[in-house]
């Protein structure tokens, strides 16, 4: 399991950092997702918050997305590593599909409230760097995300620029965010000023008001 965000550089280490302000949007019995489960850490902090956890008395959901049948298995495995034996049970939903495709997999939006979803793009770490995100199909998934999410829930996109397509998946995603209109959405983005032009980057989208289908 990650360090405890109380224990972590929240700076140094970016996905610490996201999770920290996801999980703020995020009480048990919460509907979540991890568009992009890889090695499966952001699958299980999302469980954690959503009360997800073996122990818990108040039990939301988490879907998290895939297309890379291994990494399915090393999420399952790294859930199973820490005490949740069979995800399903636990409301943890682990799905062989693209992010574009997320919405044919998840609850009706207009019945089920979904207060996050989660994107950490590029290739899966420690595997084939060949099988990557690429903007053709982050793009249309994102704008599905904020479509769905719940006004006052959040969207974090975690992008990087270390190679050709991360590059033009980072541009994509900067210009159409900086479409959103700011009556309806708050945008930040955190990025590392001092670090290599290649450090990730982070965006996060928040819906001051609920319209679906917009994009």
């Amino acid at each position: 399991m990650e360090e405890n965000s109380a224990n972590t550089n929240l700076i140094v280490k970016t996905t610490s950092l996201t999770m920290h302000i996801v999980s703020d949007y995020i009480r048990p019995g919460d509907t979540v997702v991890d568009c992009t489960m890889g090695n499966g850490y952001d699958t299980l902090s999302l469980a954690a918050a959503a009360g997800c956890g073996k122990d818990s008395t108040i039990r939301g959901r988490v879907y998290a997305f895939d297309i890379q049948q291994q990494a399915v298995d090393a999420t399952r495995a790294y859930l199973q590593e820490n005490g949740i034996e069979n995800p399903e049970e636990n409301g943890i939903y682990l799905i062989r599909a693209s992010h574009e495709q997320m919405d044919l997999h998840l609850p009706d939006p207009s019945k089920t409230e979904i207060s996050a979803f989660v994107f950490n793009l590029g290739f899966m770490p420690g595997k084939d760097k060949t099988v990557m995100t690429k903007a053709a199909t982050s793009l249309p998934a994102i704008k599905k995300a904020i479509n769905m999410v719940k006004q006052n829930g959040i969207v974090s996109v975690m992008a990087y620029t270390g190679h050709k397509e991360g590059e033009e998946e980072h541009a994509v995603i900067t210009e159409f965010l900086k479409t959103l209109p700011s009556k309806k959405y708050h945008v930040a983005y955190v990025n590392m000023i001092n670090q290599k032009k290649t450090a990730p980057s982070l965006f996060l989208i928040t819906p001051k008001v609920r319209e679906r289908g917009i994009l």
